[in-house]
């Protein structure tokens, strides 16, 4: 087990090495914002062109996974009501979130990024697949985009260890942290999950401030 955060980041390698070295076609997963991913994707020609799928989801959702993603993760301390006010004033660990998701929502019409949004995949599952398989140039029979919706689906991916982070969670809580709680990184997935954790109060502030960030850009969140 590391001792600290330090000796566990040094156990999980240095990313951009190890993207180096991947095999093409490679895919990368990333949260990074627009403005700091690589100047590269920016050329769009069909020898160098680097599709993008960006998945947004409702804020309100989104607070709480990751705030249980920081309490698995990052061991974070502190009320849920905390973390909604720095969420709220986008100071939590991934910051801003308008900026972040307007920063591929008004680049949706490039040809090489398909902005999808994490309430029509839960709606429609094999739709998403399918959109997907056409931004990637791939062809999909009827069967193999139902078989991959099998795959792909929630309990599955509930209980696919790597998925779920296992390997890493133990290396950095110990092997008998999952045995002993129920906290897991991939949790319920649910659409509207929010209504169990916020208040009347909080949930009238998030979409108000939803409100504030997306008026007239077009984007609207369930």
């Amino acid at each position: 087990m590391a001792h600290d955060h330090g000796d566990w980041m040094k156990e999980l390698g240095n990313s951009v090495d190890l993207v180096e070295k991947m095999p093409s076609p490679r895919f990368v997963k990333t949260h990074l914002p627009w403005e700091l991913l690589p100047k590269q994707i920016e050329v769009v020609q069909p020898k160098v062109r680097v599709p993008i799928v960006y998945v947004a989801r409702n804020p309100k959702d989104m607070c709480v996974s990751y705030y249980h993603y920081c309490l698995l993760i990052h061991n974070m301390k502190g009320s849920f009501e905390d973390f909604c006010e720095l969420f709220l004033k986008g100071k939590a660990p991934i910051g801003p979130i308008w900026s972040h998701i307007l920063g591929f929502w008004r680049r949706r019409h490039q040809p090489n990024i398909l902005f999808l949004k994490y309430e029509d995949m839960k709606k429609d599952q094999a739709g998403a697949i399918r959109k997907a398989a056409q931004f990637l140039n791939k062809t999909l029979t009827e069967e193999e985009i139902q078989k991959l919706a099998e795959h792909l689906s929630f309990n599955n991916m509930r209980q696919n260890p790597a998925v779920n982070l296992e390997p890493i969670i133990s290396r950095k809580m110990g092997p008998e942290f999952l045995k002993n709680n129920d906290i897991r990184f991939i949790r319920k997935g649910q659409v509207g999950d929010y209504k169990n954790y916020m208040s009347e109060e909080l949930i009238k502030r998030f979409d108000k401030w939803t409100e504030e960030n997306l008026r007239g850009t077009g984007l609207t969140f369930e």
